[in-house]
């Protein structure tokens, strides 16, 4: 192939790709809007204003459109080093951490996680990227719970669980323009580090 048709067909691909992003990123405005899950490939080729056939042959069913769409997220939480606040040594910092980090994201880029996985058949059966990347933070933090608050394994995960809704709380009055960010981020901080220390055994 010359030099001209391998640049038309590095742009063709680009184009492609251009379209795909266009089309997830239409789905997670979309989820944020209804404030659920629950759309297709016909409501992204309706608002896009492309055929219905187009927006399916790059994702052939609504769950491969949920996947792309949540696995950008799980892109940008990893850039944004949830895996390493996760390490952190004691429970109390990574909780903290990984608590501020996804109120940035959420309030940056919406609650399509959240909607997605509260849907309970989504949050069983949607695979991908984010569902192995929440299932994974969780689990390390909820051992971190388990071996310094002296809980049983599912307690520890409830735990974790709960102060996880501290920072989608907040994320959700920083969009709603009822709190400012450094509001939210304050408060975040300081009822996750509260409720740890009133979680912890009586010595």
């Amino acid at each position: 192939m010359d030099d001209m048709g391998q640049r038309s067909e590095g742009h063709t691909r680009m184009k492609a790709a251009d379209r795909a992003v266009t089309m997830i990123e239409e789905a997670d405005r979309q989820i944020n809007l209804r404030r659920s899950a629950r759309i297709s490939p016909a409501d992204i080729a309706g608002d896009l204003g492309t055929s219905r056939s187009l927006v399916y042959s790059y994702f052939a069913d609504p769950a491969a459109l949920l996947r792309a769409v949540l696995d950008r997220h799980a892109e940008l939480l990893t850039a944004a080093g949830i895996e390493a606040a996760v390490e952190r040594p004691d429970f109390a910092s990574a909780m903290t951490d990984c608590s501020l980090i996804y109120l940035k994201h959420v309030v940056a880029h919406g609650a399509a996680i959240e909607l997605c996985f509260r849907d309970k058949w989504l949050a069983r059966n949607l695979d991908g990227a984010m569902h192995r990347l929440g299932n994974s933070i969780y689990r390390r933090l909820a051992r971190k719970a388990q071996r310094e608050l002296n809980y049983s394994a599912h307690d520890a995960l409830g735990v974790v669980q709960i102060l996880q809704a501290v920072p989608e709380e907040g994320a959700r009055l920083v969009r709603n323009g009822e709190v400012s960010f450094d509001m939210a981020e304050s408060l975040c901080r300081r009822l996750i580090a509260a409720s740890i220390d009133e979680l912890r055994p009586a010595n």
